[in-house]
């Protein structure tokens, strides 16, 4: 099976690349620079050069029967136009060159595309039918990857494509460059920050079961539509500052913070950088509180029953061996 990858380097792409390409199977990805070429043949593949956002350079998916496209901008501060251009343009173009090698297409969507809600409902309750919420018109992300899934079904039902749409929640894992690396720097300070009990499981996800579903969904070609990858067994708040404590060998003490002052002091800060860098994409700010504080509301249990994905990795040893990795690069982070 030959593969063509975007987003090579980041999280969900660069776990890709390396288990496919490690499996036997000849892959591509698209790079945009020399340090990212010699990234993605270090990982087994072959580099060509392009950009998502730009239709010419996917000419470089001829020839391949697997488009895995996990290219996407997630936290970066830009315009709407910008995660526009990347996040949904780079999913039609993918549509598209999967349509002219008669490629199956695996689209990294995200659980973001159901609203970023604090009343999602209990543990388990947000399946593939459960309704949109309303999004922010400044959450460009959510919006962004809302909208590519738009595209995805409308001109891949058009053209005649198999997709799969995999929806994981928060990812974590070895080369992540968003949530540990903060969550790390932010415990030098050894204080944790706990909102509510935290004995609530989070919604995270370890990006090696979501190469999992990647694999599985590349095996199953007759089957179509979108599934929630957000649930390998996950641990709770307390459980992620213990492990991180006991990994990197530092006192943390951990403080309880009400949900409601969370939820302000994200709002507070949301509309600060607004009046500073208006018209700048300024992350979650007022979810990250609903999102630490309440129990994964999602259900992957499509994935499992059609897909027949079951994670491969144990949550809380994959992240003891995230903590090292992270800790082996960053030594100033440890103890």
């Amino acid at each position: 099976m030959k593969v063509f990858v975007t987003g090579g380097t980041g999280l969900v792409g660069s776990h890709t690349v390396e288990r496919l390409a490690s499996a036997g199977h000849p892959v591509r990805a698209m790079v945009r620079s020399e340090a990212s070429r010699r990234m993605v043949e270090s990982l087994g593949a072959t580099a060509v050069e392009g950009s998502v956002e730009r239709q010419a350079d996917w000419t470089s998916a001829r020839g391949c029967d697997l488009i895995v496209h996990a290219a996407a901008i997630v936290t970066s501060p830009d315009t709407w136009q910008r995660y526009y251009d990347i996040n949904v343009e780079g999913t039609r173009h993918a549509v598209h060159a999967a349509a002219d090698c008669g490629a199956r297409l695996i689209h990294i969507s995200s659980i973001a595309v159901y609203g970023r809600r604090p009343d999602e409902g209990d543990a388990g309750a947000v399946d593939e039918d459960f309704p949109f919420g309303p999004i922010d018109a400044h959450d460009y992300y959510a919006r962004s990857k809302r909208e590519a899934e738009a595209v995805l079904w409308e001109e891949g039902t058009r053209l005649g494509v198999s997709s799969v749409a995999l929806r994981p929640c928060v990812i974590y894992g070895e080369r992540e460059r968003l949530f540990m690396l903060r969550i790390l720097n932010a415990l030098r300070w050894g204080v944790a920050p706990v909102i509510g009990n935290g004995e609530n499981t989070l919604a995270m996800v370890y990006v090696g079961n979501v190469v999992d579903a990647i694999e599985r969904a590349a095996e199953r070609r007759d089957i179509t539509g979108a599934f929630n990858t957000a649930n390998d067994g996950g641990f709770t708040q307390r459980e992620l500052y213990g492990i991180i404590r006991a990994v990197a060998g530092r006192r943390i003490r951990m403080i309880t913070i009400p949900l409601p002052l969370a939820v302000a002091a994200g709002t507070l800060w949301q509309s600060l950088h607004r009046l500073v860098r208006p018209g700048l994409y300024t992350g979650v700010g007022r979810s990250s509180g609903h999102f630490l504080a309440r129990d994964n509301p999602f259900t992957s249990e499509k994935a499992r029953r059609v897909l027949g994905w079951e994670p491969q990795s144990d949550p809380h040893e994959s992240l003891r061996q995230t903590v090292h990795w992270f800790l082996e690069r960053h030594p100033e982070l440890g103890p």
